[in-house]
């Protein structure tokens, strides 16, 4: 430990007693430290007494805290706070007091010796989940929760029990299914959304007292109830404050590790990291994340954190991982649709929730490039696609002038790119279809490299757009012949079922037997989004393998459901028993059981939409005798029953629709989104909406 050189020349002989606790035989030792609180001296205490340097102004000047003895408290040099955190014992100074004794409360001994924690991780791009070598770790403990509870003042006290008890009247609201727009994702160790919760009953009678002192502890006894809701409440995260506990760097795999103490007695510590990284002027901030939403709260030691880093700047490691053995892994379509989420049967090509494929489709694959390339003598691939059947996905017939019915293979020809990190700059090397004229000619057209595991300059492989650095092909299927265009837009006449054929070349151009040179054909066990932790591969079944005679795999296949139809929303004038006027939607009514017939158009030639409409009075919320959704093409609900071709309506009572109000205005919106997906989310460009008004009044009495 640190010395001070200038201490007094008259120690202070002081008694250490521990006789609260006289089965407590532990060493001890005094930490003294100025008033800033950085360490001068660490003095053992022997036999029960130590000898104190008395500072120039005397031991008021100075902190003592009295710890038991370990090597790993010398060795992390903790500030003065963060040791009478952890359990030391502070005993009171002052200049006018003589100390001769001090005697440490057994409770105070009750939380020794400290326990130690083993904190380890991972730093990886979230791209591509390269590691990323020499980054600087912050570990940082959060201040407990139940200590600032109590440090709170009253007012506050009483606005976090508000805080809480709004939360158990208006219980969360949980995350929509597999819904129909992307919805950007987060990882981070807070639960997301919070569960409810479960309250005791005495938590729950605290919570009505009056006494902030009674509603302060129960509080801070029940802070992991409240945990989960500081994420959402922005007006307590001044509170969150974290002292520096270790500074680690990551090696050349991006793992880090170091070991913390903390009160054996209490819960584990709460974490909070923040990452640093040198481009080479000096250390950049570029991982620091919110610490209300990020900490580890109550950090099961020995677990595995891993950050992701998502600033494109970070290089990883040197040496770029590869698949292990020789393997063939597809992934997903874009990033949102796993191979397995791919119905086989039934509605085959839709996704598991029904949806189906439209927009440009994106393979993702995964190869064990060096086996391939380097001993196999496999460096190219090629998807292709063919057409199964006509536009409702299972009849042959086709419009003239669409895609063919089961034609030969087209290949999917559109230019593949990968980004390296060149320098200050990022250049792009095409993947494909490689030229076969030049240096280095491709043996056949249409073919695509699989990326080798080295750029020919030696530059590093990076994700600046996934929708580039990730694709190994470019599925255009509303660019295909009878695709909808013009205006008004047509039926989409190339819709249905196509499969869609991935195959290996060697470097003679000649078409691989996977099972021949011992390629394992894999997709994913785990659907997509891929979140963090292992994602789990299996062998892909014989559904998704391109089958020679003998039986041997000779590429890997799926089928997808196309469909790019766009959809129609049209709401009708009010009909009814009111009087009609299409064109200026006024109706007058001669008594309040009069009926207004509200009708509108829902069309997607396929059915692959939903529906919501919505009817409202001037300013008000939605009717709900007024309103519903639904799917296209479903029995309606809410009383609105089908009308013909994709039409909905339902007779409303005039007095449900004005209910207090004798005349009132009325607005009438309709939204038709269709269903179909590209892998990253919903095509919103395929949607539709309208709106209308009317108004329904008494007419006025005939003036006399």
């Amino acid at each position: 430990m640190s010395k001070q050189s200038q201490v007094s020349a008259k120690p202070l002989a002081i008694q250490v007693s521990t006789g609260e606790r006289p089965e407590f035989k532990l060493p001890l030792a005094a930490y003294v430290y100025d008033k800033r609180g950085q360490e001068m001296q660490r003095i053992d205490i022997r036999d029960g007494k130590v000898e104190l340097p008395m500072p120039p102004r005397g031991m008021g000047a100075s902190r003592v805290l009295i710890a038991p003895v370990n090597e790993r408290i010398d060795a992390a040099k903790p500030s003065a706070d963060r040791l009478k955190r952890m359990g030391a014992y502070e005993p009171v100074l002052q200049r006018e007091r003589d100390f001769t004794r001090i005697e440490i409360p057994g409770a105070i001994i009750d939380w020794w010796p400290f326990c130690f924690c083993w904190v380890h991780g991972k730093v990886v791009r979230q791209s591509d989940n390269r590691a990323v070598c020499n980054a600087r770790v912050h570990i940082c403990e959060v201040d407990r929760i139940p200590l600032w509870i109590l440090k709170l003042p009253d007012p506050d006290i009483f606005r976090l029990r508000d805080d809480l008890i709004k939360v158990l009247e208006r219980p969360p609201i949980p995350l929509p299914g597999p819904g129909p727009r992307r919805v950007a994702l987060r990882f981070d160790p807070q639960p997301d959304p919070p569960a409810a919760i479960d309250m005791s009953f005495d938590l729950s009678r605290h919570l009505r007292s009056g006494s902030a002192e009674l509603l302060r502890n129960a509080l801070a006894e029940n802070w992991k109830l409240l945990v989960p809701w500081f994420c959402h409440w922005p007006h307590w995260w001044w509170l969150f404050r974290c002292d520096e506990m270790a500074v680690v760097m990551t090696d050349e795999f991006g793992n880090f590790e170091t070991t913390l103490f903390y009160r054996c007695g209490g819960d584990h510590p709460d974490l909070y990291f923040w990452v640093e990284y040198d481009f080479g002027n000096g250390f950049e901030v570029i991982y620091h994340p919110s610490k209300y939403c990020h900490t580890y709260w109550n950090y099961q030691c020995g677990s595995e954190v891993t950050i992701r880093i998502t600033d494109p700047r970070v290089p990883g490691c040197d040496e770029e991982p590869d698949l292990p053995g020789c393997q063939v892994v597809v992934l997903s379509i874009g990033n949102g649709v796993a191979v397995r989420e791919i119905q086989s049967a039934g509605v085959e090509g839709l996704t598991n929730d029904g949806r189906p494929f439209g927009g440009t489709l994106e393979p993702r694959v995964d190869f064990s490039r060096t086996e391939l390339i380097s001993t196999k003598g496999v460096p190219y691939y090629r998807w292709s696609y063919r057409r199964l059947s006509g536009p409702d996905g299972v009849s042959g017939m086709i419009a003239p002038g669409s895609e063919p019915l089961l034609a030969a293979p087209k290949a999917m020809a559109a230019d593949v790119y990968r980004h390296y990190k060149t320098g200050t700059s990022y250049s792009s090397d095409l993947m494909g279809p490689m030229p076969t004229t030049g240096p280095s000619p491709a043996p056949l057209s249409n073919l695509f490299r699989i990326r080798p595991p080295v750029s020919p300059s030696g530059d590093e492989w990076i994700v600046l757009n996934e929708h580039v650095d990730l694709a190994t092909a470019y599925f255009q299927t509303d660019g295909l012949a009878g695709t909808p265009s013009g205006i008004p837009v047509s039926d989409d006449m190339a819709a249905g079922r196509y499969e869609m054929r991935l195959e290996l070349f060697d470097a003679a151009g000649a078409l691989v037997n996977w099972t021949a040179k011992g390629i394992d054909l894999r997709i994913t066990a785990a659907d997509a989004p891929f979140a963090t932790g292992t994602v789990p591969t299996l062998q892909a079944p014989a559904y998704n393998r391109i089958l020679s005679p003998g039986g041997d795999t000779m590429g890997f296949r799926m089928v997808v459901r196309v469909d790019n139809n766009r959809c129609q929303a049209e709401v009708h004038p009010v009909g009814g028993s009111v009087s009609p006027d299409p064109l200026c939607g006024f109706h007058n009514y001669s008594d309040p059981g009069d009926t207004a017939l509200l009708s509108f158009t829902a069309r997607h030639p396929n059915n692959f939409a939903t529906y919501s409409f919505r009817t409202a009075r001037g300013a008000g919320p939605d009717l709900f005798v007024a309103s519903t959704s639904g799917t296209v093409g479903d029995m309606g609900s809410n009383g609105f029953v089908p009308a013909g071709a994709f039409q909905y309506a339902k007779p409303v009572v005039v007095s449900s629709l004005l209910e207090t109000c004798p005349n009132a205005a009325f607005s009438e919106l309709l939204y038709v989104s269709a269903t179909a997906t590209n892998g990253y989310g919903e095509l919103d460009s395929y949607d539709q909406g309208d709106h209308a008004a009317f108004a329904l009044a008494m007419p006025c009495p005939a003036c006399h």
